[in-house]
This record gives C-alpha cells, sequence and structure tokens, in this order.
C-alpha cells in the first residue's frame, strides 16, 4: 500500500512534531522510500477486484492460519490452529 503522500505526512507529523526543514526531510524520504516505490509501480498497476468463484461442496477451499502469543494453558499450550472452510465459514 505505501505511505501517504507527502503533503498528508507532513499534515500528520505537523500535529506533535517540528523540526527545521520539515518538508525537505518527508519529500526526501518519500521519494527513497522502498514500499511508496512499489506501491507507485506501473510494472504491476492495481486492478479492479475479482470475485472469489462460488464453491459446490465443502473442504474444497480451505485457509489455515495459527493464533500464537496466548497465554499458557496448564498442559503448556500457548497457540491455536484455525482452518477455516470458505463453503460453510
Amino acid at each position: 500500500m505505501g505511505h501517504f503522500r507527502p503533503n498528508k505526512t507532513l499534515e500528520i507529523l505537523k500535529e506533535n512534531f517540528y523540526w527545521p526543514h520539515m518538508r525537505k526531510h518527508v519529500d526526501k524520504h518519500w521519494k527513497n522510500c522502498v514500499a511508496c516505490m512499489k506501491a507507485k509501480s506501473k510494472v504491476q498497476p492495481h486492478d479492479l477486484y475479482t470475485p472469489l468463484p462460488i464453491l459446490s461442496m465443502p473442504w474444497v477451499n480451505i485457509s489455515m492460519d495459527f493464533v500464537l502469543g496466548l497465554p499458557r494453558t496448564k498442559k503448556g499450550r500457548d497457540s491455536i490452529f484455525v482452518v477455516v472452510d470458505r463453503f460453510l465459514k
């Protein structure tokens, strides 16, 4: 996604900070920021979202994730493995 454009970034910074030549520093940072350069790329421009296909049966399309850093249980476990079926949710 990148960062806000220089004007918006400067507005946000000015709410809580001040230093000499703020505008120059913000512009320089924005021009050299790798995340901003990727977001502004002309090679892979953003396109419209395409809807996901409608599924006809369960357990064909699933997502998996781990929830980490939970308080430990009496058995010493501190994470959860989550599986979500897109058909049934």
